[in-house]
């Protein structure tokens, strides 16, 4: 049956109620999500489930998202769920999982090809955790580094975060293991005055183009979905901006997917919850983000805190004419429309099904696989290999005296709290929502990675650790230092430009104080350009890896030793020392000269000085001259 027909047919079939279900989305961990989503709870049903906050392993998450919709098949409509989760650089929330790079390292390696691997490895990753909606790519173009969510924009260049968004939504939508991507914050979050998270974008015409054109890229590339900003433009809340959301992106563009609020953004606008969700839903919003109310006590109980204050508000709304129906009828066909493009409305509708023929080939055998026959690729050596590589090209060498590459048996001190800290070079999103600190999670430290590589040259004790940098050892210093991880307004920073942690500065210090002649490598892991002035006065080479993600560790070694040239360019500019676009090469060493060589003795056939030469064959005979011709006959 056509998908046209399907939608159709499951509109006709619903209640009011049930078709305001299926614009809602709920929170997990919700108690009482089961019951909503199965229709044992009330007279309605259930859009969607997002996953939120620090999650288990793949195959915890599996079996709870087999149980979601399982329940949600109960239903007397059989509906599945769209289950979305902050997928932003690889499944990174979930244990076990591959963790890349953020965003603004993929805007310095510049690579389509790349980000769009990166992208189906994630969906990889996603499916098999039985998820069908990755909140990603983010399409903001950041031009404060004060704001808290910089390393989610691949650049402050908006044709580069296009280019770039653009290979995600395909990589996301057009890999065997299919999710659908959602382009966002809609629109301009990375624009608001000082840097602030959720502030005001005060922007020119001119300038408010420039930050929607990742958003036609995006819709050019067959996006499914895209979020609303919690940010205004000009005053104007992104969540009730009709214009924006119905003329722009629906007009305009022809988008055909759904549109879906952020956390709680629709509760952000003015008045009762009942005006504010007829606000967002006329301005076009399609699916309602609604992780609970501020009643005490029923924030996190779905059955009665925010899905029935939801339904029976939006219920109200039409039934008093503050909402049409047709809005509504509208809304519904969008979210079915993206759930039968996903698969999810085929007869057995037991998974994703391919949106467009597979881009690569290295994973074909997935492409019909169910969840638990994924588990074994989560995490694989090919992941791995290519986590590293994108963080190696992520990397941006701003500084060089001649002193890389290093050989394997040099005597390397790391330190700093960056050098042994996995948490740090994943960043936020990455096990939380806020990340960690600790040396947690799957994948390899600098300390570790160092250790490693000079372990294959038999020099594993070459390299130690200091915290502190208060040790004498090592004839080479590898000062890491970093940021804290931080997610959203958490990471905005009031000063310009963002000062490093204390205890970097100290560990520098301890450095000098220690071994003033020694060399330091400085290795800035952060995620944004911070004030190193002070570091690049005292240092040899200076490197910006930003948050290079779980395998970041192996990708710094390899380019410290020499192993993998440096490929990345600013993606943002770094203070004043650095434009956009900038980032060194290391020149390969100048050839060795061939070693001199005796002049050779003449080359004289060995047979000559045994015997003579042989004599030459006689000429053949001559062939003898040809007989006269006889005389002609005597006439008679």
């Amino acid at each position: 049956m056509p998908l046209v027909e399907k939608v159709e047919g499951l509109l006709g079939q619903m209640t009011l109620r049930e078709k305001i279900g299926q614009m809602l989305q709920l929170v997990e961990y919700m108690s009482g999500v089961e019951a909503v989503a199965d229709g044992s709870w009330g007279d309605s049903s259930l859009g969607s489930v997002l996953y939120s906050g620090g999650l288990p392993s793949v195959g915890s998450l599996r079996e709870r998202s087999a149980r979601l919709q399982r329940a949600a098949r109960r239903h007397r409509l059989g509906i599945p769920l769209l289950i979305g989760v902050d997928a932003v650089h690889g499944h990174a929330q979930a244990r076990g999982t591959t963790v890349f790079p953020h965003n603004i390292g993929l805007g310095c390696a510049r690579n389509e090809s790349l980000a769009r691997q990166l992208a189906e490895a994630t969906s990889l990753e996603v499916a098999a955790c039985g998820i069908n909606w990755v909140f990603g790519p983010c399409v903001a173009a950041a031009q404060d580094d004060r704001w808290g969510r910089t390393y989610e924009a691949f650049s402050s260049d908006t044709e580069l975060v296009s280019r770039l968004g653009e290979a995600q939504v395909r990589g996301l939508q057009e890999s065997p293991t299919p999710v659908a991507a959602c382009a966002k914050h809609l629109a301009a979050d990375g624009a608001t005055q000082h840097g602030r998270d959720q502030g005001d974008a005060v922007l020119s015409e001119a300038e408010l183009q420039a930050h929607l054109r990742p958003y036609r890229a995006a819709v050019q590339a067959g996006a499914l979905t895209v979020m609303v900003s919690f940010s205004s433009i000009n005053g104007r809340p992104a969540h009730g901006n009709r214009w924006l959301v119905t003329q722009f992106l629906k007009r305009e563009l022809g988008f055909e997917g759904l549109v879906v609020s952020d956390w709680g953004g629709i509760n952000k606008l003015p008045g009762s919850a009942e005006q504010q969700f007829a606000a967002g839903i006329n301005a076009g919003i399609d699916l309602v983000m609604l992780p609970g109310t501020n009643a005490p006590g029923t924030w996190n109980q779905a059955t009665s805190g925010p899905w029935r204050a939801f339904v029976d508000s939006v219920e109200r709304s039409v039934k008093t004419g503050r909402i049409s129906l047709e809005r509504i009828d509208a809304a519904v066909r969008r979210v079915l429309r993206v759930k039968g493009k996903l698969g999810l409305l085929a007869a057995d509708a037991g998974g994703t099904a391919a949106l467009r023929p597979p881009s690569s080939k290295h994973l074909a055998a997935a492409a019909a696989a169910e969840p638990k026959q994924l588990a074994p690729l989560v995490r694989s050596k090919w992941h791995r290999a290519l986590a590293e590589e994108a963080a190696a090209h992520s990397a941006v060498l701003l500084k060089h005296d001649g002193a890389l590459p290093l050989s394997p048996t040099a005597s390397v001190l790391v330190a700093c709290r960056g050098g042994r800290s996995l948490g740090r070079q994943m960043g936020g999103w990455s096990l939380s929502w806020q990340g960690t600190t600790r040396d947690e999670g799957l994948g390899t430290n600098v300390y570790d990675g160092f250790r490693a590589r000079a372990g294959r040259a038999g020099c594993e004790a070459c390299v130690s650790f200091s915290e502190r940098g208060d040790a004498d050892s090592g004839d080479v210093a590898i000062a890491v230092v970093s940021e804290d991880p931080y997610a959203e307004g958490v990471g905005d920073r009031a000063r310009s430009p963002v000062p490093m942690h204390g205890a970097d500065h100290a560990c520098l210090d301890n450095l000098m104080k220690r071994r003033s002649s020694r060399p330091v490598i400085l290795v800035a892991i952060s995620g944004r350009p911070v004030d190193i002035s002070e570091f690049d006065r005292r240092s040899s080479v200076i490197i910006a890896s930003f948050v290079p993600g779980s395998e970041g560790g192996s990708a710094i070694a390899s380019l410290v030793y020499g192993d993998r040239p440096f490929k990345g360019r600013l993606c943002r500019a770094w203070g004043e020392h650095w434009s956009l676009g900038f980032g060194l090469r290391l020149e390969p060493p100048p050839a060795a000269p061939p070693p001199p060589q005796e002049p050779s003795p003449p080359k004289v056939p060995v047979f000559r000085l045994l015997r003579p030469a042989p004599p030459p064959p006689p000429p053949p005979p001559s062939p003898p001259p040809p007989s006269p011709p006889p005389p002609p006959p005597s006439p008679p």
